[in-house]
């Protein structure tokens, strides 16, 4: 069952908690980023989880190994319930992570980042890789290294699901209600029902959300979208 995860990203305290108190019960997930997390700090994270939310901490860490598992110690010890790191950090950052993760018992999601929703094919022609093929191969070492999950565009969602069922999760951003909507940096972008349809576990959605002068609206109708693409995998 595909979920809604409502993005921070504001660089204003007020209208971060006041968007958190608007939403009420409609939302139990959010997405604290660096933009947030700077903005706040812990006093984010201590007010979603006193208030009974779920913390998808978005910090996307690419570091060497040792800073890397000490600073997912410290996340993982604050119970957030996902994290990120780039996948192209490599196996010995990412095993190391999860050997963190199995020696604290902890419940906490290490999520894989893949290729960021903003990027289109030009832009990592250096690479020489097109994005679905480097995309699967990331997804396929971090699923051997031992991620509990993957952050990917609408594009490779398909394929990834196809090969890896749940419970690996797949968490899609770059969510927008209407597809034609092409005025941000969000470049390969998709609508919810098309996400959950493919297999999403999760969406992420920010600034549709928070832009809105109706918030709680914006929120009710990706609910409802996200319900539509639900009831279309039974």
């Amino acid at each position: 069952m595909g979920k809604l995860i409502v993005a921070l990203d504001l660089d204003d305290k007020k209208r971060i908690y006041e968007l958190i108190k608007r939403l009420g019960n409609k939302v139990d997930f959010y997405k604290v980023g660096i933009i947030s997390y700077f903005t706040c700090g812990d006093e984010l994270i201590k007010k979603l989880k006193k208030e009974g939310k779920k913390i998808f901490l978005d910090f996307k860490f690419f570091d060497i190994p040792n800073t890397v598992k000490n600073a997912s110690k410290i996340l993982i010890e604050k119970e957030v319930d996902m994290f990120t790191v780039h996948l192209m950090s490599g196996e010995q950052v990412i095993k190391s992570i999860v050997e963190v993760k199995q020696k604290l018992k902890s419940e906490t999601k290490i999520i894989g980042v893949t290729v960021l929703t903003s990027l289109v094919e030009k832009e990592i022609d250096f690479l020489n890789i097109k994005i679905d093929k480097l995309v699967e191969k990331l997804v396929n070492y971090g699923y051997k290294w031992g991620i509990d999950g993957v952050v990917c565009s609408g594009q490779e969602l398909e394929m990834i699901r196809t090969k890896y069922k749940s419970p690996f999760l797949i968490i899609v951003p770059g969510v927008r209600i209407d597809e034609k909507n092409k005025k941000d940096d969000q470049k390969r972008i998709t609508t919810p029902e098309q996400a959950i349809k493919k297999g999403a576990d999760f969406i992420v959605v920010g600034r549709p959300i928070y832009e809105n002068k109706e918030p709680e609206k914006i929120v009710e109708k990706i609910l409802s979208k996200i319900k539509n693409g639900n009831k279309n995998m039974d």
